[in-house]
């Protein structure tokens, strides 16, 4: 699986992983940090519809949002797909908040935390899903967290043989690990998160899974880097809008060199680099949108749009707007500074607060003598306070529920 990490002459791969650098270190400090909390709690149902979109399998968000509330379908293949949202989003939250603890003497390419995205992810997920038909035919079972026992083919890659499994992945973990002299530089250990993403694919060390694992693990190394702006982005988006693209790369990827002039390893360096370069571009990508998206004005403007079409269905005061605006800014406000914006008495700030909570929009929480109002976002409202980050025709069917 030589090269592991591309020879660029050019050097464009290092100026996109400083722009990454800078941009999501923009991101980061673009927002109060409990609202960035909120935020990034309210983008992993979207994390999770996408990496397993990009598997086929389409689970709206509605339904997500639902299976968050233990509220599953009486369909056995919708529940199915709930549980393998649930599973995804849970095991997402637990790394983000295991990684930091831990990131000085904690390595995302170890083969034992590899096997273990693998095995806490199937260890929640329905039986049916560990059934893999193999190309006889027959059924086999995955095995959660361990290695592949078969041979496999995807496409027109055919995968390493299941017994050197063990040493292809001691060389993938020892060449990447972020913690040898090697990879002092985070220039290149960004760029190896690109490299690495194909090359744990091409390996293919699981039965079935492989997909999800991978971006999960590539979730993991940008955490560990500090470059997820704490939540706020997610790569499985842009891969998924422009899946198509992701698929045809990561196969061109698995090629061979074709001269002398394409690298000194077995794979070729040029597709590599042609990989790791729209894989960069796509995470930029998305910590723009994301910055866009969460612009102070253009923010305040969609909460204003949006309180004018729930008082016009009668479902909120007027006076929720100031209530939203200052959470968004604040991440939390008081229940005494609520009710000197809104001027409401506490007999209707309290039921507008209770409306506000019903909607899912705040959490009010008594901390000591004092009730305070913290910030919330639901899925179904995203359309309108988040718009895009769906696909418009799920959007579209969201915003039909209203």
């Amino acid at each position: 699986m030589e090269p592991l990490l591309p020879d660029d002459g050019k050097e464009k791969l290092e100026q996109l992983a400083i722009d990454l650098v800078k941009k999501s270190s923009r991101l980061y400090g673009k927002i109060h940090p409990l609202t960035r909390r909120a935020i990034s709690e309210f983008l992993r149902p979207m994390n999770s519809y996408y990496s397993n979109l990009i598997e086929g399998h389409d689970t709206h968000p509605i339904d997500i949002e639902r299976a968050l509330k233990n509220d599953y379908s009486a369909n056995k293949a919708k529940r199915e797909l709930q549980l393998e949202a649930i599973a995804h989003i849970n095991l997402l939250r637990k790394i983000a908040n295991e990684i930091p603890a831990v990131r000085q003497d904690f390595s995302p390419f170890s083969t034992s935390f590899i096997k273990s995205l693998h095995k806490r992810f199937y260890d929640h997920l329905p039986e049916d899903f560990r059934d893999v038909i193999s190309k006889e035919g027959k059924i086999k079972k995955v095995v959660p967290g361990e290695f592949r026992l078969e041979e496999v083919q995807v496409g027109r890659h055919i995968g390493p043989a299941h017994q050197a499994l063990p040493t292809f992945m001691e060389r993938f973990e020892q060449f990447y690990d972020p913690r040898h002299s090697r990879n002092r530089s985070q220039i290149k250990r960004i760029i190896s998160i690109a490299a690495s993403h194909h090359r744990l694919a091409w390996i293919h060390p699981f039965l079935d899974g492989n997909g999800r694992v991978v971006r999960l693990f590539s979730d993991a190394c940008f955490i560990q880097e500090e470059l997820d702006a704490s939540g706020l982005w997610s790569i499985s988006r842009g891969l998924a809008r422009k899946n198509d693209e992701y698929k045809s790369r990561l196969a061109n990827a698995d090629m061979q060199r074709y001269n002398d002039y394409d690298g000194r390893g077995n794979l070729s360096n040029k597709m590599l680099l042609e990989f790791c370069r729209f894989f960069l571009e796509v995470a930029i990508d998305q910590i723009d949108y994301m910055y866009d998206i969460l612009d102070i004005d253009n923010m305040l403007e969609r909460i204003s749009a949006f309180i004018e079409l729930m008082t016009f269905k009668h479902r909120l005061r007027p006076e929720a707007e100031y209530i939203l605006r200052d959470v968004f800014l604040q991440g939390r406000i008081t229940k005494s500074h609520a009710m000197r914006i809104t001027n409401l008495s506490d007999k209707t700030l309290k039921l507008l607060v209770e409306s506000l909570e019903e909607m899912g929009l705040l959490k009010a929480i008594k901390e000591g003598i004092h009730m305070t109002y913290h910030v919330s976002y639901p899925v179904k409202y995203s359309p309108l306070l988040f718009p895009g980050i769906y696909p418009s025709g799920k959007e579209a069917e969201m915003y039909s529920q209203f």
